[in-house]
């Protein structure tokens, strides 16, 4: 199979949905209050800009498209920060829309910026998390083995379960590594023909196996997840943690990464 896909990565900024946000029960008022905090919001800009806009920059493919979703009344003096922070990326779009579903909104991004001949890979990120290197890399090489067993036609997931979580707390960090037994969101990716309704938003990420073909890569670590006190979903292992030792993270960091251990144990809260 002789295609190349097109790759979306899809970032939620903080984004003011009506639904796929957990952490307040009190409506869109309540979410804006929380979401658009300065001090909240001045936390997410430090990981984003430490670990996410990192790792984008630092693929090893560097083709593909970044598409930034916020919301349509997202803090004028935040989103021109988001602006001159991204502008560095070659095929990166902030798209801006007012409340809507997650997977409505979502889709309305991917479309807005589909220019593939036939495939996309719609791959998913939050704004405090990392990529490995080659994550797009290996989206890319994966997806076509995919689909020959799938079919050309049949949208199948590629997901990453073994990587790292960074808990980031006062008392001081914590790196570790990882072996999920349920997919985890961060660089998952669904290959699947342009204009197709499902992507990669269609299902919870730690269901996607229940309902798409899915194939994940358990071997080599692929990301790098940050735990702390403003994680809306629950910062919980599905799976085996792993304590490497210094040294084996050092070497992760070093051929996995744009980080040194050093810098990720620097982070604060």
């Amino acid at each position: 199979m002789d295609f190349t896909p097109q790759v979306i990565v899809v970032i939620r900024f903080s984004y003011l949905g009506e639904n796929g946000w957990r952490l307040t029960h009190g409506g869109l008022d309540a979410n804006r209050a929380t979401l658009y905090n300065e001090a909240r919001l001045a936390r997410r800009f430090k990981l984003f800009e430490a670990l996410t806009l990192r790792s984008l920059l630092a693929q090893t493919d560097a083709d593909f498209t970044t598409a930034i979703l916020i919301g349509s009344d997202f803090p004028l003096a935040w989103r021109k920060r988001l602006t001159d922070l991204v502008r560095p990326l070659a095929k990166a779009r902030i798209i801006a829309l007012p409340p809507m579903k997650n997977f409505a909104a979502t889709k309305k991004v991917l479309d807005l910026c589909t220019e593939a001949p036939s495939h996309v890979i719609s791959l998913r990120l939050d704004d405090d998390d990392a990529m490995s290197l080659d994550c797009v890399a290996e989206q890319k090489r994966l997806a076509p083995m995919v689909l020959q067993i799938s079919g050309v036609d049949t949208p199948t997931v590629i997901a990453f379960n073994n990587g790292l979580f960074l808990k980031i707390a006062e008392g001081g960090n914590k790196l570790f590594g990882v072996i999920e037994s349920l997919p985890l969101g961060i660089g998952m990716g669904m290959i699947a023909p342009k204009g197709m309704r499902p992507t990669i938003f269609s299902t919870d990420h730690r269901q996607i196996h229940t309902r798409w073909n899915c194939y994940t890569d358990s071997m080599t670590p692929h990301f790098i997840r940050s735990v702390h006190g403003d994680n809306d979903s629950g910062a919980r292992v599905y799976g085996v943690e792993k304590d490497y030792s210094d040294a084996e993270l050092d070497q992760i960091m070093a051929t996995r990464f744009p980080f040194t251990r050093a810098e990720l144990m620097a982070l604060h809260p």
